[in-house]
């Protein structure tokens, strides 16, 4: 045999044993910790060192004195990865938050703050498909002490110490034991259409004034929206509390560029019709008349001819939804839908896609290829502008108007240069999604709606 052959032998040996013992060695770490490898970030274990909806459990619990001032307020309010619900999100660095966006193990969606300086639990969740004709009937047939022994499953021990049924909610208090600590816990539930509407609190059993002012500020604060529940839960949102919009889409929508208070420019994944959507709000309005809406988008994009227009409403928005065909500047013709939101504070909130192919007219159901449908229903049913009260906290939720403020066309050139939008350019799309993308993974600007 060859010195060389010996030698490449004596390598393929190496490396099978190598190899095997990789192997071995993955097997036996499988053992001891089943989940590596599956964990994206030390906050992935949250909450699973404590129970959902009990106090943290250190080696020694010291029961902490009652803040009179606790300082709760002063952040926006958090909204539901899911785009479903929002509700109060305590300020202070010591609560931790776990959303559940898409656990399809349970029906419920939560979101769950956790304080271990405060030894405090502040639980939201909404349910479907709860169907009672009242609040007596859910107090006395689904609120059961069966069903709070599931509920409390995890504490030591419980009991209810006062029930009370109000015009719009069950209120349900306990006596919580946990590791020999004794904690105060509290239920608010209501109903809305058969959704249930759920907040769990428990706060040291010292502190009912804690447990008191969290039901106060979460209560107004904690509602649904419903054109978004409309939408399959499983598709995401992209949520922008500085422009003041959600936008819910399907999964594999790409952004692409953008970041909150700034345009957000998002690419349909591959095999699907190549188009662009620009997600924006701008100093305008207000919208009175399909001809201010038609000469806005004429404003947006100088070439556009519009081919049909329906008035939208919305929660906090009404407007027009605008199809119409452009060109671009090669000549080459493409169809594009805008819809313009006005929440009567002179700002319009702007989605507005750009389709690759021409003669596309996203208002006309009764024509519209079954490829655009799940488009159609995104732009249209998933673009919804927050309330007031949800982007309350800034000082104002887009730029003011000055003189030397550039005109909507030109806003609109800007930003296509500076995220090189080419969306109805279809040789140059794949470099675009390739080069934006890793940008993004290199900054982190453009994301889905964060599970904070």
């Amino acid at each position: 045999m060859s010195a060389s052959r010996k030698r490449s032998r004596q390598r393929a040996t190496i490396l099978g044993g190598l190899v095997g013992g990789m192997i071995i060695f993955t097997f036996v770490v499988s053992l001891i910790a089943p989940d590596i490898g599956t964990r994206t970030s030390v906050e992935d274990d949250f909450p699973t060192f404590t129970p959902f909806g009990t106090p943290p459990p250190p080696t020694e619990v010291i029961i902490p004195t009652p803040d009179p001032d606790p300082r709760l307020e002063g952040e926006l309010p958090y909204i539901h990865s899911s785009g479903y619900f929002q509700t109060f999100r305590p300020a202070g660095a010591d609560w931790a938050v776990d959303d559940n966006a898409f656990d399809q193990t349970s029906a419920r969606l939560s979101v769950v703050f956790q304080s271990n300086q405060r030894l405090a639990v502040i639980h939201n969740y909404i349910e479907p498909g709860v169907e009672y004709e009242s609040l007596q009937s859910l107090s006395d047939n689904f609120l059961t002490t069966d069903y709070y022994a599931g509920e409390w499953a995890r504490y030591d021990s419980w009991e209810i110490t006062n029930r009370q049924v109000t015009d719009d909610a069950v209120i349900v208090d306990f006596n919580l034991i946990s590791l020999g600590q004794n904690y105060l816990g509290r239920d608010v539930v209501r109903l809305q259409d058969d959704w249930l509407y759920v907040t769990r609190l428990v706060a040291p059993s010292n502190n009912a004034a804690l447990l008191d002012r969290l039901q106060a500020l979460i209560q107004p604060a904690f509602f649904a929206y419903p054109e978004l529940q409309a939408l399959p839960r499983e598709w995401p949102a992209y949520i922008d509390q500085q422009y003041g919009f959600i936008f819910k889409h399907p999964p594999g929508w790409q952004y692409v560029a953008g970041s909150p208070g700034r345009p957000a420019t998002l690419t349909l994944p591959p095999g699907e019709p190549q188009a662009t959507l620009r997600l924006w709000a701008e100093v305008g309005g207000p919208l009175d008349s399909a001809e201010q809406a038609g000469a806005y988008v004429q404003e947006i994009e100088p070439t556009a001819e519009i081919v049909q227009s329906e008035p939208v409403e919305s929660m906090s928005g009404s407007g027009f939804q605008v199809a119409y065909r452009f060109r671009d500047q090669a000549g080459d013709a493409h169809s594009g839908l805008a819809v313009l939101l006005d929440d009567g504070s002179s700002a319009v909130y702007i989605a507005n896609l750009r389709v690759d192919e021409p003669g596309v007219n996203l208002l006309d159901v009764e024509n519209l290829a079954a490829e655009y449908a799940e488009i159609r229903q995104a732009v249209i049913g998933g673009f919804v502008v927050l309330p007031p009260e949800s982007r309350a906290a800034l000082a104002t939720p887009v730029p003011e108007a000055t003189s030397e403020a550039p005109d909507a066309a030109t806003a609109e050139a800007t930003v296509e240069a500076e995220t090189t939008d080419a969306a109805v350019e279809p040789e140059t799309t794949a470099e675009v999604e390739a080069t934006a993308m890793t940008e993004v993974e290199a900054t982190g600007e453009a994301t889905e709606a964060p599970a904070e």
